[in-house]
């Protein structure tokens, strides 16, 4: 270049960034605002250019470059989709990462901030400027904001590839990296390199600014600014609009209002991404504030109690709810399980045909049994309105489409079964980039995608509940349309293949609002399960003191609190022992009174309810898991019956049911239920039901 030109252009650098560096801690004259400044040195660009002879690193640079081996950043999303990694930053110019190197000749606390080339003309050799508040040997201390160091795994990747065509497609679906296309939005800046762009220090930051943080996106307080600079890169799927893109609940803590509101209250809105990201310094993974949850707990604040999030005492405290504070519910807050949570797990259950690149964590419970509120959030685009009213336990309706994914789920994979035969595990799963129905994000884990193959070739599985001790079963086995019976959670009753005649129930058996559209309806997972009292806290199926997360006015099944077994007597207040129905769970939604079945009442003995006959009042005190699986999701049989050699444990206890064979007809009579049992002679009459649901255990 000519000589006259670079002179030029060096006084033009100088002009039109010594205004704003001046009042910056980049001015590290003595001069300077910032902490770390010279001793007696005025020069304020000497310590990063000069006009002539210039060292490698551009514009015309003066320090000397780092030789550090960095650790970079790694990220199990990144090897998943196939994503270049980040290049060890180059000391060469014209290769990735020689601007961020020269950023990183301050800040990675290697090289002394005073080791420049030459000042005013002078090489110094080996000698260096004096600088206040640095280690005794001039570098940065560890201690300081702007200290990065060697460990780079812990800060917004640089020397990496922005490349937004990199996807990884489901088996319905597409997961992008979400990047604008083709670039990002102004002021952000990208560096090109042999004909690919990338992301440096500079491409956020322009060290010349007179700007907290020298961002180069400039909207308002630095809250904004972070927020905006985020999103000028990152298009999230759902982001506009969504609860952090709107939330007006702001932060009580001081430290935030004064750091990123500038002294004014910061909202959840304001931050945005900043919420859960940090660009530096992360504790969790993806660069989040702390470690998983924890970062939905506390967002930026100091503690929960201070945050508008998720926390005790925060704006939606779900902390509070989830175990170890509920005795059952997701385990979320298990340290054990920290870190176990990796990006697109969900690909990677049993039977799956991807290979891992990752070689990480699945979603198998053999070796990466988790729950994470990321599993069924996600949080660029969760909104608010669940599809239940508030102050409500149940939807105040029913329909087809009663399982659609609600918005607090927008946005979360799942997949989908191929369903099985009768009372068999599904073999294959269709994986969704999103979910589109809630019993798709359920099954990501109660299945065997995530539970393994069936060790009695059923719909039980080899897991143990280590809440209730109870054997876990195959929920993508037991909602199968291929079975007898199921509540209606994956497609209404009249379209189960295996359902036959009468398909549902009559509408005077149900309450409001499942009273409506009999056999034409669907229903959440989370019209069964959810927390304590739905109508005060964040409703969804976080924890509970109730088993199995029954929620509702009534918790109980099959036994109540005392471990007492309801009993068909209940509903009519015939039992023996004078027991009732109180706090059981299926009179929340059923009109139990109103099943033929269970009128077994008055001086028509034991069976006067399906025809006469039968031995006297004794059978009102026979229990619901006489005849009923004790884990109501789905059946072989109709009407969720069960065989007296079914397992435990639709067999409560593993000896409590009494039927081995049983018909459904409109009119139900006592030879449509059989038994060899003593307890229930009334169907030993040998009059022959017909042919009686199959049994999938034979004897």
């Amino acid at each position: 270049m000519n000589p006259v030109a670079v002179v030029l252009s060096f006084f033009i650098l100088v002009n039109l960034s010594f205004g704003g560096i001046s009042n910056t801690p980049h001015n590290l004259s003595i001069t300077g605002t910032g902490n770390i400044k010279a001793v007696s040195e005025t020069e304020i660009c000497a310590f990063c250019h000069i006009p002539h002879h210039e060292k490698e690193g551009t514009p015309l640079w003066n320090r000397k470059m780092p030789v550090s081996v960095y650790t970079l950043f790694d990220s199990e999303f990144l090897t998943r989709i196939n994503y270049p990694s980040p290049q060890q930053p180059s000391e060469v110019e014209g290769q990735p990462g020689i601007v961020s190197r020269q950023c990183l000749s301050c800040h990675d606390g290697t090289v002394a901030i005073g080791d420049i080339y030459i000042i005013r003309g002078t090489e110094l050799g080996n000698q260096i400027i004096q600088m206040q508040n640095v280690n005794p040997d001039g570098t940065m201390p560890s201690t300081a904001t702007g200290y990065i160091g060697t460990d780079l795994s812990v800060h917004h990747p640089v020397a990496i590839e922005y490349n937004p065509d990199i996807r990884k497609d489901f088996d319905v679906g597409t997961k992008t990296v979400e990047l604008k296309n083709p670039q990002p939005d102004p002021p952000i800046k990208l560096y090109s390199y042999n004909g690919k762009k990338y992301v440096e220090c500079t491409s956020c930051h322009d060290p010349h600014k007179e700007n907290k943080k020298f961002l180069r996106v400039d909207v308002g307080n630095l809250a904004r600014d972070f927020k905006q600079t985020c999103i000028s890169c990152h298009d999230k799927t759902g982001w506009t609009g969504s609860t952090h893109d709107t939330q007006t609940a702001v932060y009580s803590d001081p430290e935030v209002t004064q750091k990123y509101g500038e002294g004014s209250p910061v909202s959840v809105a304001d931050l945005g991404c900043g919420n859960c990201h940090t660009p530096h310094k992360a504790q969790g993974r993806p660069l989040l504030r702390k470690i998983e949850e924890n970062t939905c707990f506390t967002g930026a604040g100091g503690s929960p109690s201070v945050a508008p999030c998720h926390g005790t005492g925060g704006a939606k405290d779900i902390q509070s709810l989830l175990p170890p504070n509920n005795t059952y519910g997701h385990p979320v807050t298990d340290s054990s399980l920290e870190n176990v949570h990796t990006p697109l797990d969900v690909l990677y259950g049993y039977g799956s045909n991807e290979t891992d690149p990752a070689n990480s964590r699945t979603i198998k419970f053999s070796d990466s049994k988790h729950a994470e509120c990321m599993d069924c959030h996600n949080p660029h685009s969760v909104k608010p309105g669940t599809h239940t009213s508030q102050n409500q336990w149940y939807p105040q309706s029913s329909s087809p489409d009663g399982n659609t994914v609600s918005q607090p789920l927008s946005g979360v994979y799942g997949v989908e079964p191929v369903w099985g035969s009768l009372w068999t595990q599904p073999s294959q799963f269709q994986t969704l980039s999103t979910a589109t129905k809630e019993y798709q994000i359920c099954m990501k884990c109660h299945s065997r995608w995530a539970l393994g193959d069936s060790p009695n070739l059923d719909c039980t599985t080899a897991e143990v509940s280590s809440q209730s001790g109870i054997v876990l079963t195959d929920q993508s086995c037991e909602f199968s349309p291929n079975n007898k019976s199921a509540h209606p959670v994956v497609m209404p009753l009249n379209q189960m293949t295996g359902n036959y005649e009468p398909k549902s129930l009559s509408p005077d058996q149900l309450k409001a609002p499942w009273n409506a559209n009999v056999g034409n309806q669907t229903m959440y997972c989370s019209d069964c399960h959810g927390n304590d009292n739905e109508t005060a806290n964040p409703k969804g199926p976080h924890g509970s003191q109730a088993k199995f997360m029954l929620k509702g006015p009534n918790k109980n099944w099959p036994a109540d609190e005392n471990g007492r077994l309801y009993k068909v007597g209940d509903i009519f207040g015939t039992s023996s022992d004078g027991g009732t129905t109180d706090g059981l769970f299926c009179v929340n939604c059923h009109n139990l009174e109103n099943a033929e079945v269970h009128q077994f009442k008055g001086n028509g003995g034991c069976c006067g309810g399906m025809g006469g006959g039968g031995m006297g009042g004794g059978f009102a005190d026979f229990p619901c898991v006489y005849c009923h699986v004790a884990v109501p999701h789905g059946s072989p049989v109709s009407r969720l019956i069960g065989y007296d050699n079914f397992p435990e444990p639709y067999n409560y206890m593993g000896n409590s049911l009494k039927l081995d064979g049983f018909v459904k007809n409109n009119v139900l009579q006592k030879w449509d239920a059989s038994s060899n049992s003593s307890t229930c002679r009334c169907h030993r009459m040998g009059m022959g039901g017909g042919n009686y649901d199959p049994n999938p255990y034979p004897y």
